[in-house]
Formats: structure tokens, sequence, C-alpha cells
């Protein structure tokens, strides 16, 4: 048989190590999805393209390079909030779009008749991805696929960012070139790394007290090692921001805690306020560290290929000569003793009922390495940053973008990108959103563990639009932040989910918990709380 267009997209990516495609397949793109048995790629259909996005984020997050396709129009534009979010977030997914064909394009120019899922507009999706992505390219013969495909893909790997592929509906079967030489998204040094070096190192060992913060890009590009030798060298403390928590191991010397102010632990937000000089790694700034970010006269900062030191002007850097670079400066003076890390407090009891206090304490006491935390964006979400997680790469979030809902979906690709097992931390808000990800993790048995916090409201928005209300028990919610009460369990069982539990007290959370861990289905964990509850963090 012919090596056809399906074949060399599929091709490019196997020899990333991309083995799933996720999606939801359409007549402009099912060939693709015919195409996967071989080339041992398996096709995971989820229950709405929104959720596509969220699986292949989760993955991308877990494997370092992920695929996804949906219905051109309607699924695209569906799916781009997903993708917005990955982007932000510096997570690489390949976006494949089964485009219209040059009689789709002519009828709509010159006779104003829509082709399938079509605005109007010829270019819709491709201009619309233009927006989320580091590249968007169509082929429109099979001649253009190899530059198109081997450019998107490199560019992923390389800016650590999704990317989109639009290809002619009608060529997806036809014979394309092999693919030549594989791919090599090595990124070059800039040149200005070893000098740059030498003026940080020199900056952190005159600084009375230095912190190192390291972002997202430490841990999309593999140099954790180099990193966390490095703070042994220099004798720094350090930190992250809750999209990077467990970049590094957080049981290690130096760690101070997450710093996401303005609800920070205090012993961080007190070192990073009194630090004369703050380092920051391949950080992404959410908008609570405009403060920190705009106080030049203390702050460096390395991400997206520049490093900025001070009030001087960007320069041009490659993050991990950069790292290589500084770890190689700092071995030339003898290394300095690392202040001990900072150990989570011991939890309280389990007894009474469920607070959330109680909640995220009984999910920290059973942490182990086995478990990937993926939190949602909710109310708790401070108390997520605070979970006492086991060795790296323990947390997967979508802590900057801030979609609710990106949890649960999250956790299906995650599923297949990580070997631990995933452990969603959900608002019942959130899982509004997407709670039929549960009938793909029963699909494909595949076996997440997803808490939902069940208050009844969206308590996130009540308490930014009036934290008042938690102050009295009394006192009724805004009434646009009260929620459709679910059964929830009834509604997983319905799904399929086998392991479906509500409780109210510590003590049934704790069992629950151990009874979903020797479970090897996808298990779900409903925790009720008083709606005018609030997390420690908030108290």
């Amino acid at each position: 048989m012919a090596f056809t267009v399906a074949d060399y997209i599929l091709k490019r990516l196997t020899q990333q190590r991309v083995d799933t495609l996720f999606g939801v397949p359409a007549a402009f793109c099912a060939e693709l999805f015919d195409a996967v048995g071989a080339h041992s790629v398996k096709a995971v259909v989820t229950a709405s393209d929104l959720e596509a996005g969220y699986a292949a984020d989760g993955y991308a997050r877990t494997k370092g390079l992920a695929a996804v396709a949906v219905a051109n129009g309607v699924g695209m534009l569906s799916m781009i909030n997903a993708i917005g979010g990955a982007y932000v977030e510096r997570s690489p997914i390949v976006v494949i779009n089964g485009g219209p064909n040059s009689v789709n394009l002519s009828n709509l120019k010159d006779f104003d008749v829509l082709f399938s899922h079509s605005t109007g507009a010829p270019d819709a999706d491709l201009n619309a991805y233009k927006l989320v992505t580091a590249s968007a390219a169509r082929a429109g013969k099979p001649s253009e696929v190899p530059a198109v495909v081997d450019n998107a893909i490199l560019t992923a790997i390389r800016k650590k960012r999704p990317v989109y592929v639009e290809i002619n509906r009608d060529i997806w079967r036809m014979a394309c070139p092999m693919p030549g030489q594989p791919l090599s998204p090595a990124v070059p040094a800039a040149g200005t790394e070893e000098q740059l070096a030498v003026t940080i190192v020199q900056m952190i060992r005159s600084a009375a007290a230095p912190l190192l913060l390291v972002g997202t890009e430490i841990q999309r590009y593999g140099l954790a090692d180099k990193v966390a030798a490095l703070i042994a060298k220099l004798g720094i403390r350090w930190s992250t921001a809750l999209l990077a928590k467990s970049a590094l191991d957080e049981e290690g010397s130096g760690w101070l805690g997450v710093y996401a102010p303005p609800r920070s632990r205090p012993a961080v937000t007190n070192a990073v306020d009194r630090a004369d000089l703050v380092v920051m790694l391949g950080c992404v700034f959410p908008s609570g560290w405009a403060a920190l970010v705009r106080d030049t006269g203390r702050v460096v900062t390395a991400y997206d290929g520049k490093v900025k030191i001070k009030a001087g002007a960007k320069q041009s850097a490659e993050i991990g000569a950069l790292v290589t670079a500084l770890g190689v400066e700092a071995a030339k003076a003898p290394p300095a003793n690392v202040p001990a890390g900072v150990a989570p407090p011991a939890p309280a009891p389990a007894t009474g009922a469920l607070t959330y206090r109680q909640v995220f304490e009984r999910i920290g006491a059973a942490l182990d390495a086995s478990w990937l935390v993926v939190p949602d964006t909710f109310i708790g979400v401070a108390s997520a940053a605070n979970l006492p997680v086991k060795g790296r790469d323990a947390v997967v979030s979508g802590a900057v973008w801030a979609s609710i809902g990106h949890s649960v979906a999250a956790a299906v690709g995650a599923s297949f990108g990580s070997a631990r097992r995933p452990l969603v931390i959900c608002g019942d808000g959130g899982f509004h959103m997407t709670a039929q990800a549960l009938s793909t993790m029963v699909r494909y048995a595949r076996n997440p563990v997803v808490v939902v916090i069940d208050n009844g409201i969206y308590a996130f928005e009540q308490y930014l639009i009036d934290d008042a209300y938690f102050d009295d028990p009394g006192a009724l919610p805004k009434p646009y932040v009260v929620l459709n009460r679910w059964d929830f369990v009834k509604f997983a069982n319905a799904l399929g989910v086998q392991f479906a539990r509500s409780v109210n007290t510590a003590a049934a959370l704790d069992q629950a918990l151990a009874d979903a861990k020797a479970a090897t289905t996808p298990a779900l964990i409903v925790a009720k709380v008083d709606p005018h509850d609030l997390p420690a963090e908030l108290l």
C-alpha cells in the first residue's frame, strides 16, 4: 500500500513517542483515525471536543507531546479554550484539522455556498488557531505536507506550545514522501549563556538573601536534575508557582513552599518579600506575581528564550544552555550549605464532619509516590498548592489559564501519559463542566480517582464577589452562583463508574480514599462540605 499523508503525520508523531491520538472523529479527518492502527497509535474518542483538548493537554504535560483531531469548525472552535490554556502554560500539542478542499473553497468564494461547519470565512479555523498556537499552517497538496508537519512538530517541541496543522480533506489517502531523517528538536544556544551565567552566579553569591523561583519550563525542557544540582552548589532557597509545583522534589533542601500571592503561606511570602535577589528560571507569571515582577531592582528572569537582569534589556538565551552554564559557573567555588527545607504541617486527626481543611488534610495524608494530583480551578486551589506531594512531576495543574473543569478531562490524557494514577480534586461547579469525561475513563479502562467537593455553589465566584457571605451562616449566596444539585453517585453509575461514594466525615473520606486506591477502575468520591466553609488559606 502507498505511504499516505495520514501515514506521514502519524509516523512523525510516533518518532516523538506519541502513542495516542485524542479527538472526536468527523468526515474531514476520519482517514487519520483509520490509519492509527498501522502505526501502533491508540485512538481515544472523548465525550466532547473540549474534553479532547483537555485530555491532549494532560497527556502532553506528562508525556512531552500530544496530538488531537476533531471536526473542523464546530469541533475546533469548541476545543479552542483548551488549546488556549495549553498555549499559556507551555503544553505542546499538535492540533490536526481536516480542512476544506479546493472545491469547497471555490464554491464559497464564487457562489457563497458554505462547506460543512463553515462560518463563511475560508480560513476561519486557521486564523482562530493562530491566536493560540506557536505555528499554524495549511497543507493543500501532498507535496506540502512534509514541510508543514515537520515545522509544526519541531516548533511544538522547541517552544513547548501547541501548533496547528490543517490538511485538505481530499489528500489524506494520497501518496506522500516517506519521512527523511528523524527530526532534531534541539534548540541551538544563543551564545550569550556563559556570560549571563557568570553575572547571575556572581549576583547570587553577593546577595544576602537570594531566592530561586523554579518555573514550568524547567519541567517542560527536562532540566530538573540540573536545577537541583544548581541549588545544591549555590545553597539557595527555592520556591515555585502552582503551575510548576513538583518540578523538583519538595522534600529536598531549600524548599520553601509554593509562591501563590495573595494566598501563599506566610513563610513563603516573607521569604520572597525579604529576598534581595529573586532569580526566576522558566516561570510563567500569574497575575498575583505582578508586584514582584515589576520590582526590577531585585529580579532576574529567564523564560521564553530571553533573560532580563534587573532593569536591563532582554537578551536572547536558550534555557537549557543557560541552566547548564549556571551549573558550570556555580561549580567553580565550593558548594554552599543549603538551608533545610520546610516540612508540611502534620494533619489533624480524622474526626468530625468534613470541612475544606479536613478534605485537604486527609488527601495529603493519603498521598504517596503513586499519585498524580490534578487540582482544578476552584476555591481550594491555594490548599492544593500546599499538598505534600511526593517526588517530581506529581502535579498537573491549569493554574494560570484557570479554566474550571480542566482537571477531570486532563486526567483522561494524564492516565495515558503518566505511570502515576491521577487524583483529581475538583469543585462541583468545575465537575459540571466536564463530568462526561468519566464515560471516557470507563470506555478505555482508565483508573483516575475524582474527588468532587460538593457545596452546591460556585464558591470561588462567591468569594471573589462578596466574601462576607462566608462569615454569616445565615447569609444567602448570590443567586447566580447557586448550582443545580446533582446526585453525583447516580450520575457516575449511569456512566459505568462502579466505585462512586458520597462522604461527609473525615473518617469516611479516609476510608473512601483507601478503598478507591485498592480498586483498579475509575472512582468518584463526593466530599460534602458546608457552603459557608472556607479553606484554611482563605480564613
